[in-house]
This record gives C-alpha cells, structure tokens and sequence, in this order.
C-alpha cells in the first residue's frame, strides 16, 4: 500500500461496519427462509413425513430454472477473486441481484453448503461498485476488496483474526519474513468495525445459535498421548478423503448435461437424507453445538453416516447447480469424525475432536494460520495451542505427501 492516508482509513473502517451489518443481514434472512419452509409450513399446512422430498423437488425445479434463466449463481469465492484479477473489477451490472435470488434458493431449501461464497461475490459486486464511484486506483480496489472479504469471514466464522491472519499467510506463502504491518493494522481496523456492525445488528434479531463445539473437560491422562498420533492421522486422511470425494462427484456429476436433471437430482437426496435427519442439511453451523453435547447418545455408526453423508451431500448439491461455500460443512463433517472417534476413545475428548478438526481443514484448505484462527472461538481456548501445532505440523506432513507422491508419478 503506497499511501496510508486518513480518506483511505475511513473509507475501510466503514466498509467493515456495512460488511458487518450486510453479513448479518443475510444469515437473518436465510435463517428465516429454511425455519419457514422447512418448519412452519411443514407444521401448518400439516403436510406428510415424506415432505423433505416435497421441497426438496420444488427447490430442485427453482435451482434448476435458475441456473436456466439467470446463469451459475452465486458466484463462489475463489470465482470472484479470480474475475478480480482477471479483469480488474467484480461485475455487478445485473449480477448483485442474481447472486442473491440464486443464493436464497439454494440456502433456503435446504442445500449442504454454506453462506460464504454468496456473501463474497455480492459484496465483491458492492465494493466494485463503491471503489468505481469514489474513483480510487487499482491497487487501493483490490486492498478494499480483500479488506471487505476478510471483514466478512471474520464476522460469519466468529473468527476475529482471519482479516487479520490473511497479510500474514499471504507473505508466508511467498516464502517472505516481512510483513506490512500498515497493512495488518488496516486489516485489524476493518475487521474490528465489522464485528461491530455484525453484532450491533445481530441486536436487532436475536438469534439462539452458537457456532461453538463444547464438551466437558477431561483431566489428562497417559492415554490422551498415545490417542493424538491416530486422531492426527485420521484427520488428515478425512481431509483427503473431502478433496477426493469433491473431484469424485464432480466426474461423476459431469456426466449429467441437463442442468434440470442435476438440480432435480440433489434436490430428491436433500428430501431423502432429510426425512432421516435435518443434520444432513443446511450449512452446518447450527448443529456443532448441539451435536457437541449430545454424541455420546448417538452410535459410532450413525456418527459416521453422518460425517460421510454430509460430505457427499455438500459436494453432490455443488456438483448439480445448488453453488454455495464448503468451509461450513467441511468443519461439521470433520468435527462428527472427531465424536465418533471419542466415543470410542474418551480422553480428553475436546482436545482429540480439536487437533482432528485442525488435521482435516488444513489439508483442505492448505492455509495453517488461516485453519487455525478459524478453529480459535470454535473450539475450548485452552485447546489452541495444540490446534495451532496441528495446523503446522499438518501443513509440513501435507507437502511431504505431495512430494512424495509426484516423484512417483
């Protein structure tokens, strides 16, 4: 950033309280948009056990007539920061208004994923639009860019140094000591004005959800060390097992032309996971919480169909036109192989479903810090370091793996 002025600051700080206040905007409304189709309605109109097939169909077609009549909406992240690059802007023309009817279907009726890549590629849109009507240069659009997603992720993810952790990773990734700490304080800046913006808003409608996991502290034991090697490695092997699954849905799903079809087709395995068990559904932040307090009650089995089930869905319902984000059910899916393990093996078992956590989204996001400022407010304070040391060590096993494997290829 060449120049760190007062003007700039201002227009940062204020863009992190509307990011804040636009995020919690949105979960409000898909919040209110999945209690009324798929409790209030179902309980109203007194409809049969087999209505999540109902609207799983009817969000099928809407998906489907979508993705006819309006495009690939919404756009995913990695999709609107790779546009950014390429053409230097984030279209939003016609495109704001898509991103949002599109991402209310999708979230709405019922879809594995998440809100981050809607929220993205709407508030790139809006910070596109801000940086054009205040004329700024290039650089400072992209850095606005940047500072509006990682207000964002903060906010959503609970997480209140991801804006911050991003500068850093990204110095790290290119192999560099030094880092711009203007850069990080403006980070710090926007972030901290768009967690007030969320949580000034959240006010407004008050919600119950906690994006937490909590289970009740076991002293340590022997036994907790010599559990840590296997949870490590389980973890990374379901991180694995994610990527794999998303490249083996995708080949599969390929195969599919009709659009209709695909979204058809999602929307009958959202209906049919969903007479088994709302759990399956939604992005999956509502469900760590409670699941965190009640997986003792539940069989090693059933945890499993679970973790496995839920992945499958995330990517089948990507796969088929029903577009969102995957960080969300990633780290449900994840945190329920963490369960099934301590039940079989209770020592200490927010620490063991931490570092499994920690092994599994690293490897899939391949950014440690970032995976480990994620996790912070999600999992026992206590719990950090170890998860910090996981992220790390996971990371340094990971590229091991890859080296491995393409000098054998």
């Amino acid at each position: 950033m060449k120049k760190f002025n007062t003007v700039f600051v201002l227009y940062s700080s204020l863009l992190g309280f509307a990011v804040g206040i636009v995020s919690e905007l949105f979960l409000v409304t898909v919040n209110f948009l999945i209690h009324t189709i798929w409790y209030t309605l179902p309980h109203s109109l007194h409809l049969p056990n087999f209505y999540p097939i109902i609207i799983g169909l009817i969000g099928g077609v809407l998906v489907g007539l979508s993705q006819k009549y309006i495009g690939p909406f919404p756009k995913t992240l990695h999709e609107t920061l790779a546009e950014f690059k390429m053409t230097q802007a984030v279209t939003y023309e016609h495109r704001i208004l898509r991103n949002l009817i599109s991402s209310l279907i999708v979230l709405g009726f019922g879809a594995s994923l998440g809100p981050e890549a809607a929220l993205s590629s709407i508030l790139g849109g809006l910070i596109t639009w801000l940086g054009d009507r205040l004329k700024l240069t290039l650089a400072k659009k992209e850095l606005l860019l940047n500072l509006g997603i990682g207000a964002m992720m903060s906010t959503i993810f609970h997480a209140p140094f991801w804006g911050i952790t991003k500068p850093v990773e990204d110095e790290l990734d290119k192999g560099k000591i030094t880092v711009k700490w203007k850069k990080v304080l403006l980070y710090t800046l926007t972030t901290i004005c768009g967690i007030i913006g969320f949580f000034y808003t959240k006010r407004l409608f008050p919600q119950e959800t906690v994006f937490a996991i909590r289970i009740p502290h076991i002293d340590w034991d022997v036994h907790v060390l010599l559990t840590l090697i296997p949870a490590l490695i389980i973890g990374i092997a379901f991180g694995y097992f994610f990527m794999w699954s998303e490249k083996l849905s995708h080949k599969w799903m390929s195969k599919i032309k009709q659009p209709m079809v695909r979204a058809l087709l999602a929307g009958l395995c959202i209906g049919l996971l969903g007479m088994v068990s709302y759990k399956f559904l939604f992005s999956g932040e509502h469900e760590l919480l409670p699941l965190s307090e009640s997986y003792h009650s539940l069989s090693v089995i059933a945890l499993l169909v679970l973790a496995f089930g839920k992945t499958m869905l995330t990517h089948l319902c990507f796969d088929c036109g029903w577009r969102g984000g995957k960080i969300f059910p990633a780290i449900l899916a994840s945190a329920t192989i963490g369960f099934a393990f301590v039940s079989i093996f209770p020592y200490t078992p927010g620490l063991i479903v931490g570092v499994m956590v920690a092994a599994s989204i690293t490897v899939i996001l391949q950014k440690p810090l970032l995976t480990a400022t994620l996790l912070l407010l999600l999992l026992p304070l206590q719990f950090f370091p170890a998860v910090l040391l996981t992220c790390f060590v996971t990371q340094w096993l990971t590229k091991k793996v890859n080296q491995r494997m393409a000098e054998t290829a």
